[in-house]
């Protein structure tokens, strides 16, 4: 590879290349015609080695853009997957609610062969809203929606370097939002009163679950042969 210079041009990364290349362009009016031309095959050479460095920045991105997608993907993925273990979850116990339900009134075990599930009555009804209050009738809102309120004050001070207070203000920001009213709800459903559409009250029960141990049973028989197990006077 002829050169002008002793530089070892693929030992350079691509901003030595560029600043390289800039130079060397630079000195080629002050060369000798016979220089030039060894500088112009050194310029050449240092083109295409900063070309290749530049692709190979392409490549970086498009393979970190491949991983992220990857991760992207796979993020999904996991999420579908959790929502759909956490629904088989809710199933799987409010069938186990399902069947507290239908044992005798004082009876809070449900006993299989090897697991036995402990259901105690949770002390508040779960009310579960799968409407949007907004929709509800005025008269659903003013029974069962409750309006929040939240206000934030943000206080700015600037001050000169030496600390002295060059101007001091507050902005209150004001936030309300429309919530259903749980206690409301639950009341209403213990009177036997009309609910909106989408609300569901039930009553549910904590769940525990323990494995059973059953000790092997043992018969013990008097031996025929006690000789051979007492010793001799």
């Amino acid at each position: 590879m002829a050169q002008i210079t002793q530089t070892k041009l693929n030992k350079l990364n691509v901003f030595e290349l560029y600043k390289h290349y800039a130079a060397l362009e630079q000195s080629l009016p002050l060369l000798t015609p016979e220089s030039q031309e060894l500088a112009k095959a050194e310029l050449e050479t240092c083109s295409q080695l900063r070309s290749e460095k530049i692709d190979r920045i392409y490549y970086a991105m498009a393979a970190h853009e491949d991983a992220l997608e990857r991760i992207k993907k796979e993020s999904e993925l996991i999420t579908q997957a959790k929502r759909h273990h956490e629904s088989q979850l809710r199933s799987l116990k409010g069938l186990l609610n399902w069947l507290k339900r239908s044992l005798p009134f004082n009876t809070n075990k449900i006993t299989g062969r090897n697991y036995q599930f402990t259901l105690v009555r949770k002390r508040d009804l779960t009310v579960e809203i799968s409407s949007d209050p907004d929709l509800w009738s005025p008269e659903e809102r003013e029974h069962y929606c409750i309006e929040e309120e939240i206000t934030t004050t943000k206080r700015v001070v600037l001050r000169s370097i030496s600390g002295a207070v060059i101007s001091d203000t507050t902005e209150p920001t004001t936030k309300t939002k429309v919530l259903p009213n749980i206690d409301a709800i639950r009341n209403a459903y213990q009177a036997g009163q009309h609910l909106p559409s989408g609300v569901k009250v039930t009553q549910e029960y904590s769940i525990c679950s323990k494995r059973i141990y059953v000790e092997p049973r043992v018969e013990l028989q008097a031996s025929e042969y006690p000789g051979d197990f007492l010793p001799e006077d």
